[in-house]
């Protein structure tokens, strides 16, 4: 597997078997309820990824003869997708101020105004900033321009300062690096586990900020053409947050 994969599939895993590690001495001992436990304390898609960490690690060690049995061999996950639910209030307010670093703050930012995902996020080169035009390039099937609101435009500026100040001779080409990708010499972009790591305080997913930034979006507007062009949306999602957003215009079926 690649690097990438097996970091990622680690830091999925790790608080599982962190629990385990309270109620058994050996990975034998886990059942297939012990899985679907752990799976409904994660919905949606992190209970997929966990899944597939969880379905590499017992076949990786039912073909090493570690164990006998695979408990994750006969569990599935509902592929149903859930309509995009809004976040309070409350839990919004000072966001961004609580992020506890300037990178942190930034994608925040990108995330929480302009509902930028995380592939899109962790691909964006220094060479997609201009600050002297208050504009981002996004990379996407068509390319997009975010016109920079003025916090935003004040913390990347924050953001390009602190990563000139700590690492002024980095040759890594993307706008977001971490201690780990300026020292790799292949010049990564940042890993989704710092992403993860970002938003885990705040005590929200990436994923979930930016559906309610989108959720808001279409309170505003019953376009789905416009959230399709201003969030790279498929039509059939953008019809799903339409939905959402004005549940009276949803067209009911003849009985």
């Amino acid at each position: 597997m690649p690097f990438e994969t097996i970091r990622k599939y680690l830091g999925y895993l790790h608080p599982v078997l962190t629990d385990w590690a309270t109620r058994v001495t050996s990975l034998r001992e886990i059942t297939k309820n012990d899985v679907q436990d752990a799976l409904e304390q994660r919905p949606g898609s992190t209970g997929r990824d966990l899944l597939s960490a969880l379905r590499s690690l017992f076949q990786a060690l039912k073909q090493e003869r570690v164990i006998f049995r695979d408990p994750t061999r006969s569990v599935s996950l509902s592929t149903s997708e859930r309509l995009p639910v809004p976040i309070p209030t409350d839990r919004l307010r000072g966001l961004i101020g609580r992020a506890d670093t300037p990178m942190a703050k930034f994608v925040v930012a990108l995330v929480a105004i302009h509902a930028l995902g995380r592939r899109e996020t962790r691909f964006l080169l220094l060479t997609d900033l201009d600050l002297a035009r208050g504009r981002l390039t996004v990379r996407r099937d068509l390319r997009h321009t975010v016109y920079l609101d003025e916090v935003t435009h004040i913390l990347a500026s924050d953001w390009l300062r602190d990563r000139h100040q700590r690492w002024p001779l980095t040759a890594n080409p993307y706008l977001l690096v971490s201690q780990q990708t300026v020292a790799d010499d292949r010049l990564p972009p940042v890993s989704t586990m710092v992403m993860n790591d970002i938003f885990r305080p705040l005590g929200l997913t990436l994923s979930k900020l930016r559906q309610d930034r989108i959720l808001d979006e279409a309170r505003q507007t019953a376009d789905p053409v416009h959230l399709m062009g201003v969030f790279g949306l498929a039509a059939e999602t953008a019809m799903k947050y339409i939905d959402t957003a004005h549940p009276e215009r949803r067209s009911t079926l003849w009985r």
